[in-house]
């Protein structure tokens, strides 16, 4: 038997340039059970179709797939306490606090120096007097930074207080379902 057209349309087919109609004369010919052997490596690429065809999805995926849409997951969402929200920008503030001070602290001593510079008159007791009130400054902005984080912690605990009446506000006001 001479199978001269099927290899045309086969070569065709890899080109792009068949019709429907000769797709489907190809898929006809390749479903048949007696297929030269030369033709059998293309029966499963146009027998495919046919087989596929066969194949479908039962009612169980439908159902199984339909539940899982259905479901209805419960989000609980994270309580976020305000103090929580601002620590970052308290931590930054308390930092600027203290650069800020040990920045006056620096330039009130310069000034000094730069002061006594100019009289010349640079003993030792000026030494260790200034070196007294450096101290005295230093425990003034040690004394600064404790308020600072005192106000800051009353803040946060206020915040705290507010952050949970509005949520017990929140649970009173949402119905029972």
């Amino acid at each position: 038997m001479n199978y001269q057209y099927i290899e045309q349309l086969l070569e065709r087919y890899w080109e792009c340039q068949t019709t429907i109609e000769e797709e489907q004369i190809l898929r006809s010919f390749f479903s048949q059970p007696d297929i030269p052997m030369h033709l059998m490596q293309y029966a499963d690429l146009f027998a495919y179709e046919a087989k596929e065809k066969e194949e479908s999805l039962g009612e169980e995926f439908d159902q199984r797939i339909l539940a899982m849409i259905e479901e209805k997951k419960v989000v609980k969402a994270k309580e976020v306490k305000l103090s929580t929200r601002f620590a970052p920008f308290f931590k930054a503030a308390a930092v600027v606090a203290i650069a800020l001070t040990i920045g006056n602290v620096a330039e009130r001593t310069l000034q000094n120096n730069s002061a006594n510079d100019a009289t010349g008159s640079t003993t030792v007791a000026d030494t260790y007097a200034r070196r007294g009130e450096i101290t005295a400054k230093i425990r003034v902005i040690d004394q600064n930074k404790s308020e600072a984080i005192a106000k800051a912690d009353s803040v946060n605990n206020q915040a705290a207080g507010t952050n949970q009446s509005l949520v017990n506000e929140e649970i009173a006001e949402t119905p029972a379902e």
